[in-house]
């Protein structure tokens, strides 16, 4: 008997060994190798040194090659650049930085672009660092004008590239390659502390959604439309480069745009059974696309006319005018019907006209009967069977 137990103990000793080993070796998988990390390192300083922001995407490929051979190396990745970020004071160097993000969270995967979004998120990959001087982008030239060197020009677009890579990360590349936003509608507040009510109907949720992709293309439009200066003529492969991403992706977002604005405009009975502030959230976006539409048809015109930027495919802009906003601001809340029946076709038109025709009602009209008594000596007129003759008083 004791030595059927001390085989037994032997046993789960070799159990427990081989159990640990196996966690010693995955725990030192999960920390990278040096020379991995510093093969990463050399790489990010070769995609964002002076030679570097060029159309060559080789350092990018080869960077994601080397993360994803350690799955915690994504982190040091993202540090490392934020590191660079703080530390330049370059503008051209800082842009350099930039772009590398903005190139990594196209090129990579899916699951290498929600790691990356996830070190935003925790504020371990930081692109709102740049904290350049205002010096131009190349010596003697800037970025806005090659006639006349402007010292802030070429700031101005180093932080609106990152306010526009600060939007742009909260956004994914679905499957057909398309721009969408990230994350759901945020829920709305409420000041009594208690949790908001869920949406009253699926026709509510679905407005939600849509009405929040809305609002989300107009931010990054409005983002990408101010990244471009009046007669913009880079000299800088970089800001070059940066500014080509932008454009391409602002044809992508403002298809899906467009798409969401034909279901707001052209099927607006439809959004007039959604709760009130949703109808307003739906008024404030057309009201913006009215101002909106025209900035970006100019700004695509100003692109047309750059050298870098007239081989594109530009998307043909439709204006939103006040009269389309207007017309569905006309739209009254539905009224219940009873008994399943329709709506008359009056009520309908009623409800278009805002109540601004006088007529707009159907109204009856009530015949009443008078009758007269005459005395012997009133007497009809003559000629005249249906005249009645005043009677005497």
């Amino acid at each position: 008997m004791k030595v059927f137990k001390g085989k037994i103990w032997a046993a789960i000793g070799s159990l427990m060994d081989h159990a640990g080993t196996a966690s010693t070796k995955a725990s030192l998988a999960a920390v990278p190798d040096r020379a991995l990390l510093a093969d990463i390192e050399a790489a990010v300083e070769r995609c964002t040194g002076s030679a570097g922001g060029g159309d060559d995407d080789r350092h990018v490929h080869e960077i994601l090659f080397l993360v994803s051979n350690a799955p915690g190396a994504i982190t040091f990745l993202s540090r490392r650049i934020t590191a660079r970020l703080e530390a330049v004071r370059a503008p051209a160097a800082a842009l350099r930085s930039l772009l590398l993000v903005h190139r990594l969270l196209r090129a990579g995967d899916r699951y290498f672009e929600q790691d990356l979004r996830g070190l935003w998120a925790s504020r371990d990959l930081r692109v709102d660092a740049p904290r350049c001087s205002c010096s131009p982008l190349a010596a003697g030239v800037s970025y806005f004008s090659a006639g006349a060197a402007v010292a802030t020009g070429a700031c101005a677009f180093v932080h609106g590239y990152s306010a526009y890579l600060e939007e742009r990360m909260q956004w994914v590349i679905n499957q057909a390659g398309n721009l969408e936003p990230a994350r759901q509608p945020p829920t709305r507040n409420h000041d009594d502390g208690k949790p908001p009510p869920p949406p009253s109907s699926s026709h509510d949720a679905d407005a939600e959604t849509l009405l929040f992709k809305l609002a989300m293309c107009q931010r990054l439009l409005d983002l990408a439309i101010q990244l471009l200066p009046d007669n913009n003529t880079s000299a800088c492969a970089a800001a070059r480069s940066a500014f080509g991403i932008v454009l391409r992706e602002s044809f992508k977002v403002y298809d899906a745009f467009t798409e969401g604005l034909d279901a707001v405009l052209l099927r607006s009975r439809s959004l007039a059974g959604i709760s009130k502030p949703l109808r307003v959230s739906a008024h404030e976006i057309l009201k913006k696309a009215c101002t909106q539409t025209p900035d970006l048809k100019e700004f695509y015109h100003k692109c047309k006319r750059s050298n870098a930027s007239k081989s594109l495919e530009y998307p043909l802009v439709r204006v939103v005018t006040p009269a389309q906003a207007a017309a569905m601001e006309m739209f009254p809340m539905p009224i219940p019907e009873e008994d399943g029946q329709e709506a008359e076709p009056e009520a309908e038109a009623e409800a278009s006209d805002g109540g601004g025709s006088t007529f707009a009602r159907k109204m009856e009209t009530t015949i009443s009967t008078v009758w007269v008594e005459f005395e012997e000596d009133d007497k009809l007129i003559p000629g005249d069977d249906h005249s009645l003759k005043e009677p005497k008083s």
